[in-house]
């Protein structure tokens, strides 16, 4: 692996499906045309593989198409990271988290981050009942789409952990070319 970051493949084929699910397919489809040419390849002929690692060019290319085509802005980003996070926790997975209080499912979130990213870890800086802080940092090459993402996932896995009212709010970073994010998170 080059020190260039990377992105899992499992990340860009969730990201994308999860687009499908919320505006459909031809808006999906349409969202092709606005992606570089090895990004378009390696979706319409499925050779971006879920263990693969990949440019992280191309994943910021993912979520630029993807606003392009849809003509939304960044909360269409916010949603697909919660519908990915969603998908991924059905089925059994989702049984065990809804047994997980918020704060203990979101601590666990730390771990999974740099089995989808190669650079930058997640801190839990404070976690108790009805809110947490975290810090995220080394996140080299990240922009604001991407940060909506993991911001709208850390929603999702509250939610799933039984939270109710998530409210989050970034208290430094989070947007283009910061390679950190801090935020807190209440719920009830």
């Amino acid at each position: 692996m080059t020190d260039e970051p990377k992105v899992k493949g499992v990340a860009f084929r969730s990201a994308y499906a999860s687009f499908g699910k919320l505006r459909g397919e031809p808006l999906q489809k349409l969202s092709l045309g606005e992606m570089c040419e090895p990004l378009r390849d390696g979706i319409r002929y499925g050779s971006i593989v879920s263990t693969g690692w990949y440019p992280i060019a191309w994943y910021k290319d993912l979520f630029q198409a993807i606003r392009r085509a849809s003509r939304e802005g960044k909360e269409l980003i916010h949603q697909i990271g919660r519908q990915c996070t969603h998908d991924d926790m059905s089925g059994i997975y989702k049984v065990i988290a809804g047994l997980i209080s918020p704060s203990t499912l979101f601590s666990l979130g730390q771990r999974v981050f740099s089995s989808y990213y190669s650079v930058g870890h997640v801190r839990v800086l404070e976690s108790r009942r009805g809110f947490t802080h975290a810090l995220w940092i080394g996140c080299d090459g990240f922009d604001e789409n991407m940060w909506t993402e993991v911001i709208g996932s850390c929603e999702q896995l509250l939610v799933i952990g039984g939270a109710k009212h998530v409210r989050q709010r970034i208290i430094t970073g989070g947007g283009d070319n910061d390679d950190h994010l801090e935020l807190t998170a209440h719920w009830s």
